[in-house]
């Protein structure tokens, strides 16, 4: 029996020296990460926590009396705290939504009411109808435009780029709809959402979803495009095909300089080719697809599709939350009446933790993040942005700014220490508790640039 009870004493010792070890580790990883993603005071914090875990740590473990049974404590306590960072318990928050059956009118939207130059006709029309608007609108039109001289990070030859590329995104309109083939082909709609995935995906997609298309999120009037202005806006496909396209953390991380731009305009590029070219199959299977490309296109409302799609969630700052990429991504979307099979929306922690962290509001430099709580619009529970004052901020930056998608919690790069935080977040009420000091203990609240 001495002996057994000896082992057992033995056994715990081992287990506390691994189970420091493993801490020790984390840390390390922590750091090495940092080191990847450039974060200077992430590698101090996690470096610092290492060293400090193993003085600590070790320190009982050396001055403790031999197979002392005190060491069960601290490894209890490390065992309760990882179970109740980890393991799953109690439901995450989801966005309460009952879409109001008024639809949005696309020329009441910031792009917009941008366009709308004294002396036209739009001018005239849309003031005498919405003259709520015009002292602000007349404000936001005095600066400079984004990437035109006069932003306070204007770079010619790269803003000269950056035009070619929504220039070119403007030149593929022409091809977002066409002739559908008359021969209608007989369709599996599981087999047929399958494919459909993993054809988008192939094409250069990072995540893909299939929503069945609210009207609510549909345009009512085209504000923009080919489209006559002020005219109604008939789409009446059942589904959505919309996916994400994450954006490189290279590029996002130098916001708002002007390269958070260059980054937008690519990936708006390539959701364009992507939702042309899938749009262009399906029409020749027999069923009407149209694409909705960035610039002057749009006829639905991409994140409120995406979230229908199951792609991520409403974050306070008005961006599709990706569970792999946050705020880094840009989304595209191609609905059609080819059946299909519909995804549902999903809840991750981020309602939650969004209510905690507001570290999206304490970085915009215009304020048009609310730091309060959610209100309802039209039927939707949200955090609800003041665009005015994001759009004047672009225009007075000379870029679309980027500074809520840099500083967002969920935008770290995919990896080990960050995944784990993001399980946690999913799982648990503490962890999302946890994850909001942690995030700002690591890298601080406000983002540097």
């Amino acid at each position: 029996m001495r002996h057994l009870m000896a082992a057992g004493k033995s056994s715990m010792n081992i287990i506390y020296f691994f189970t420091g070890i493993l801490i020790f580790l984390f840390f390390i990883q922590f750091a090495i990460t940092s080191v990847r993603e450039k974060k200077t005071r992430a590698i101090i914090v996690s470096l610092s926590s290492a060293i400090l875990v193993a003085m600590i740590w070790f320190s009982c473990y050396i001055l403790a009396p031999s197979n002392s049974p005190l060491l069960v404590i601290p490894i209890g306590v490390v065992v309760i705290l990882l179970a109740l960072y980890l393991l799953p318990y109690g439901k995450p928050q989801a966005i309460k939504t009952n879409p109001a059956d008024e639809r949005v009118d696309e020329r009441d939207i910031m792009f917009a009411r941008e366009e709308y130059e004294p002396g036209s006709k739009k001018y005239d029309v849309y003031y005498k109808m919405r003259p709520e608007n015009k002292k602000i609108d007349d404000k936001i039109r005095k600066l400079p435009a984004i990437l035109e001289p006069g932003g306070r990070y204007y770079d010619p030859a790269l803003a000269d780029y950056i035009i070619r590329l929504f220039d070119f995104n403007e030149s593929m309109i022409a091809m977002v709809d066409g002739d559908v083939n008359p021969k209608k082909e007989d369709i599996n709609p599981s087999a047929m959402t399958k494919q459909i995935k993993q054809m988008t995906l192939d094409l250069g997609a990072d995540e893909v979803g299939v929503a069945g298309l609210n009207p609510a999120w549909v345009y009512s009037h085209a504000g923009r495009g080919p489209k006559e202005w002020g005219s109604p806006i008939e789409n009446n496909h059942n589904y959505a095909i919309a996916f994400t396209l994450e954006m490189d953390y290279g590029h996002v991380e130098k916001s708002p300089y002007l390269t958070i731009t260059e980054e937008t305009a690519r990936q708006y590029m390539h959701g364009a080719l992507i939702s042309i070219k899938l749009a262009d199959y399906i029409r020749s299977l027999g069923y009407p697809a149209r694409a909705h490309i960035a610039g002057s296109n749009y006829q639905i409302m991409l994140p409120p599709v995406a979230y229908d799609a199951g792609l991520g969630e409403l974050g306070r700052h008005g961006y599709l939350i990706s569970p792999k990429y946050g705020s880094r991504v840009r989304l595209g979307a191609v609905t059609t009446d080819l059946p299909l099979i519909a995804d549902k929306p999903i809840a991750f922690g981020v309602q939650d933790f969004c209510e905690k962290c507001k570290k999206c509001a304490v970085n915009c430099p215009s304020n048009a993040i609310p730091y309060g709580d959610r209100t309802t619009v039209r039927g939707i529970e949200k955090w609800q942005l003041d665009m005015e004052a994001c759009l004047m901020a672009w225009r007075a930056l000379g870029s679309d700014c980027g500074l809520c998608m840099k500083s967002c919690p969920f935008s770290h790069p995919p990896a080990f220490v960050h995944d784990i935080v993001r399980l946690g977040i999913k799982n648990s009420p503490l962890a999302r508790k946890i994850s909001v000091w942690g995030d700002d203990l690591f890298y601080g609240k406000k983002a540097k640039y």
